[in-house]
Parts: C-alpha cells; sequence; structure tokens
C-alpha cells in the first residue's frame, strides 16, 4: 500500500473507530466500509489492513444487532491475521471479539465462544511483556470462566477464576480501566445495566486516577456512561458526564468528532427543558464542528442537527424557518446511504413538511408526503413497530379532515392495534419486572 493510499484508510479507520466510541453506528459503519473498500484496492501487503477494517466493521454489526455478519466479518479477519500476522495481539483480538459474538448468540454456539476466547488465551500467554497481551489475557480467562459457568461447568469456571485473580497484581492500573470500559460495554449490550454501570464507573475512577481529571483518555470512559444513562431514561445523570467531557474536548482536542457528539447531548436536554436557546447554541455549536469535519460531504451527524434546529424553529413558531431547514435536512438524509438510521430522518422530515402543509390545508400536497414517510419507515422498522404511530395517526387524521372515512379506516385500525399491542407489552413488563431497588426512585 503506497503512502498516500495508506494514509486515506488511516483516515477513515480513525473515523470508524471514533464514531463507534462515541456510539454513532451508522457513521461507523459508513466509514468502516470505506476504510475496508481502500484496503482491498491497496497494492502489497494490505492483509493487515484488510483484518483491521473487517474487526470494526465487524464490532460497529455486532452493536447494530447483526450476529451473523459480525461472526462472518471477523472469521475472515482472523483468518488473515493469523496467516500474515500469526501469534500477534492483533490476532488475539480478533480471536476473543469472534467469541464476544458467538457468546452473544448463546445456545451451542457457546461451545464455539469457548474455542475461540482459548485461541485468544493462548496466544497472549504466548507474548509475554506485551501489555495489550496482558490485557486480552485477563478478558480472556474472564470470559472462558463467564461462559463455563453459563454451560454449568463449575469446576472449569473456578478454574479460569483462580487464574484470573493470580494475574490482577500483574495488572496495571491503565490496561484494568481500559477492560472495565470494554467490560461495561459488553454489559450494556446485553441488557445488565446496573453491572454496567458499575464497571464503567469503575472505570472511569481508575482513568481519573491514572491520568487526572482533565485527560483527554476519560472521554471514552464518560461517552459511554451516559449512553447507559441515556439508555435507562436517566437523561439527568448523563448531562455532568457530557458537561466534563465537552471541557475536556474543547481544552484537547476542539476539532474532534467526539465533541459534536456531546454538545448535540446537551443541545436536546436544553431543548426537552424548554431551554431553546441555550438549545439552539448548542446545537449550532455542533453543526459548524461537524461541518468543519466533513468537508462539504454529507453525514448523518449533520442532518440530525439541521433536524433538530428545525424542530426547535418549529418550537418556537418560526414555522417557515423549520420547514426550510426541515427540506434541508431532507436533502441530505436523501444523498446518504439507506441505512436505517438515514431512512428513519428522511420519515421524520417528510412527516414535519406534511404536517406544514395539512396545517394550511393543503392535503394534496401532504398526503402524498406523509405516504412516502410511511413507506420509508416500513422499510427501516417494519409494519408493526410502535415508532410508526406519529404517522398512521397524521393519516388517519389527514383523511378524515376531509371526510375520506373509507381511506382513514385502515390506519385507523392499525393505530388501534398498536396502541394495544404497545400497552400489553408495557404491562407484561410491569407485571414480570417488579421492584427493582438499584434503579433507585
Amino acid at each position: 500500500m503506497t503512502a498516500t493510499s495508506q494514509q486515506a484508510w488511516q483516515q477513515r479507520y480513525d473515523s470508524a473507530q471514533a464514531a463507534y466510541a462515541a456510539d454513532e453506528l451508522d457513521a461507523a459503519e459508513q466509514a468502516a466500509r470505506q476504510a475496508l473498500v481502500q484496503a482491498r484496492a491497496g497494492q502489497g501487503q494490505t492483509q493487515p489492513f484488510i483484518a483491521s477494517s473487517l474487526n470494526v466493521l465487524a464490532l460497529v454489526r455486532q452493536r447494530q444487532g447483526h450476529a451473523d455478519e459480525a461472526q462472518q466479518l471477523l472469521r475472515e479477519a482472523l483468518q488473515i491475521s493469523e496467516q500474515t500476522l500469526g501469534p500477534h495481539a492483533n490476532t488475539a483480538l480478533l480471536a476473543f471479539n469472534l467469541g464476544q459474538v458467538q457468546e452473544e448468540r448463546g445456545g451451542e454456539r457457546r461451545h464455539l465462544a469457548l474455542q475461540s476466547y482459548r485461541r485468544a488465551l493462548q496466544i497472549a500467554e504466548a507474548l509475554p511483556g506485551d501489555a495489550a497481551a496482558a490485557q486480552l489475557r485477563q478478558q480472556a480467562l474472564a470470559a472462558l470462566s463467564r461462559v463455563h459457568e453459563s454451560l454449568g461447568e463449575k469446576e472449569q469456571a473456578r478454574s479460569y477464576n483462580q487464574r484470573l485473580r493470580e494475574g490482577e497484581a500483574a495488572i496495571p492500573d491503565q490496561l484494568k480501566a481500559l477492560a472495565l470500559l470494554r467490560h461495561g460495554r459488553e454489559l450494556q449490550q446485553q441488557g445488565q445495566w446496573q453491572q454496567a454501570q458499575v464497571a464503567l464507573e469503575q472505570s472511569l475512577q481508575l482513568h481519573e486516577r491514572e491520568y487526572g481529571k482533565d485527560a483527554v483518555e476519560l472521554v471514552p470512559v464518560l461517552t459511554a456512561l451516559g449512553n447507559l444513562h441515556h439508555a435507562r431514561g436517566k437523561h439527568e445523570q448523563a448531562v455532568p458526564l457530557h458537561q466534563w467531557a465537552v471541557r475536556i474536548l474543547r481544552a484537547r482536542e476542539p476539532d474532534s468528532r467526539a465533541l459534536a457528539g456531546h454538545l448535540s447531548e446537551l443541545g436536546l436536554w436544553h431543548g426537552q427543558r424548554g431551554e431553546l436557546e441555550q438549545a439552539r447554541a448548542f446545537f449550532e455549536q455542533a453543526l459548524a464542528l461537524v461541518r468543519r469535519q466533513q468537508e462539504g460531504h454529507p453525514s448523518l451527524a449533520e442532518a440530525d442537527l439541521v433536524s433538530s434546529l428545525a424542530q426547535l424553529e418549529g418550537t418556537q413558531g418560526r414555522m417557515e424557518e423549520a420547514k426550510l431547514l426541515h427540506q434541508q435536512a431532507l436533502a441530505q438524509y436523501r444523498r446518504l446511504e439507506e441505512t436505517p438510521a438515514a431512512l428513519l430522518g428522511q420519515a421524520r422530515s417528510l412527516n414535519y413538511l406534511a404536517g406544514f402543509e395539512h396545517r394550511r390545508r393543503r392535503f394534496a400536497e401532504a398526503e402524498p408526503q406523509f405516504l412516502q414517510a410511511l413507506a420509508l419507515m416500513e422499510r427501516a422498522l417494519g409494519a408493526e413497530d410502535a415508532q410508526l404511530l406519529p404517522v398512521l395517526q397524521n393519516l388517519e387524521a389527514l383523511y378524515l379532515s376531509q371526510g375520506r372515512v373509507a381511506q382513514a379506516r385502515p390506519y385507523q385500525l392499525r393505530v388501534q392495534a398498536l396502541e394495544s399491542a404497545q400497552g400489553q407489552k408495557h404491562d407484561e413488563q410491569s407485571a414480570l419486572a417488579g421492584p427493582r431497588p438499584d434503579d433507585g426512585p
């Protein structure tokens, strides 16, 4: 690979990693696929670059819920790494990541996960003095203990646990902090919210003790912990973490993608509280930063921010300004690859634009936009997702306002079915969950 093509690959690979760390999965997928194309098109010894691209793409696809594809990508990456690098920390990492995907799929695949984790452990133990391998050794031991425990193989689990404890004293705090961050993310993916929070808070404490309160190394942990609080609906607890990350990044990496993400989250929080001018300031700062990064290329982050500003204008009654921004956002979403997030962005913009026409009783203009929004949402989510409700309700209202009762009826029935299913699901979850003292008040 030439120096120029390697630099181009590195930029795309770094973008994929940064977006993945910021939990911007669609942007991460796009950058990872571009990196993979760049690596495969290169000349000479490109195999390690291909393996690294496959790995980051697999991590993204796993987080997006595509475990089968992630496993296939990791198998290819591991085969390449074993052929070109042999016993190397990167090879051990790929074996470990493959084990994670196999473990997540559960059932008999847990036995495949054991094989992958043992391979990662074997390689890591063959690399004494390698810090990355030392971290992977501990992670592989913990994973092997966990899987054997889930299979009811208590003796094997205890054996690996013993080796894990014996090795902990030799692991530097830096590696422990990184291992806890990774473990916290894994636990969140598995829905083990409280355990994930404990791991991430421990990771944050170690990072702060090791690097200081204002170090950029803290940002991935602050991001992960903030995302966890949002996922649990505890937005107030996420805000100080976003503010902390913003202070660090403004001082250390003022042009980073992560800064734009944290500014956007603060804008959303202020908007939800009705603090519209503060929200506008954060959105505009984030948008300016994203536009500098993208250098004229379309991005989901930019389209989302324009959409957020459009909704803000609408909330403040500036409907013409809102309409113009929604049109801009729609055009940007349409320039992106047709990922679920981009399709939903298009649908959201069309729904707002159709609502604008509906309020002005321009039914002929509103109807095709509502219908197109519904079709896009169905492509992204399927026909039975509760997120379809606003568009279905808008179509029902559109036809009823014109006296077209027969055309409104199918949408009315779908609204009733989705609302009923949503209520039933809520009741079942409430009955099964019981009290959750770890959630707090």
